[in-house]
């Protein structure tokens, strides 16, 4: 169980994300239907868990004495009431619940519910919002994301700035402040994958060529290496490629 809290809190991004783009898409595909039932039947079954849990150990976290009762109750029922074959070991295996303390295990749980709903919490919060962003595309395609790629290929384009490593960091931060118009949050400590995700849905792309375009802005913005006119015209053609995926002429 300490492994798996550990597990989940380093992988806590990862989950809720996972977790919340799933839930946003099966919430797209499925027909708008009353969802009262399935809030009954949750709650049902809830309720049938915690009262288990009450009758059987007598509170959310068993006994010692409850559940140390229970030893000669299991072993009958594997052994059988009268003579037969034994299983073996059947003491050893039915004692290795005294291995851990009750005091280790409550708290043990304890984390992991406390870890677990964190990443549900985020991973609801990521549906909402992806959801409601899926209600904004169905709109068609925002104009701000529309002037941004136009802008982007011009600010490669142009002579202005003869240093290909800012022509493609400022095409590129053309197209976060877009995003950032648009409603996504950006903020200065993002990581240039997280910034590329703001873009992907405020273009709604699906293809490779922004996954290139942001690996040239990050080895422009952080790396110490010459950058050249060969990778400015492959930021060029990325960002064509982009516009051509959006249906836009390329002669712009």
């Amino acid at each position: 169980m300490v492994v798996m809290i550990v597990l989940l809190a380093y992988n806590w991004r990862l989950l809720s994300d996972a977790l919340g783009y799933g839930m946003a898409g099966r919430r797209k595909r499925q027909k708008k239907q009353s969802r009262t039932i399935q809030i009954i039947l949750w709650m049902s079954a809830w309720l049938v868990a915690i009262e288990v849990l009450l009758q059987k150990c007598g509170g959310i976290f068993c006994k010692p004495s409850q559940s140390a009762n229970l030893t000669p109750q299991i072993q009958q029922f594997v052994t059988g009431p009268g003579p037969g074959p034994v299983l073996p070991y059947v003491q050893a295996v039915s004692q290795l619940g005294s291995v851990v303390q009750t005091n280790w295990f409550s708290i043990a749980f304890l984390g992991l519910l406390a870890v677990s709903s964190v990443i549900i919490i985020r991973a609801v919060k990521v549906s909402w919002d992806e959801s409601r962003e899926n209600v904004m595309h169905v709109l068609g395609l925002p104009a701000e994301g529309i002037s941004a790629v136009e802008d982007a290929i011009r600010i490669l384009e142009s002579q202005e700035a003869t240093d290909p490593r800012t022509r493609i960091i400022n095409c590129y931060q053309r197209m976060v402040r877009a995003a950032q118009h648009l409603g996504a949050r950006v903020t200065s400590d993002q990581t240039a994958r997280e910034l590329e995700t703001a873009i992907r849905k405020m273009l709604m792309l699906r293809g490779s060529a922004l996954n290139e375009l942001t690996e040239l802005f990050e080895e422009a913005r952080y790396s110490l290496h010459p950058i050249t006119e060969r990778d400015g015209e492959r930021a060029h053609q990325r960002l064509l490629s982009i516009a051509e995926e959006m249906k836009l002429p390329v002669s712009v």
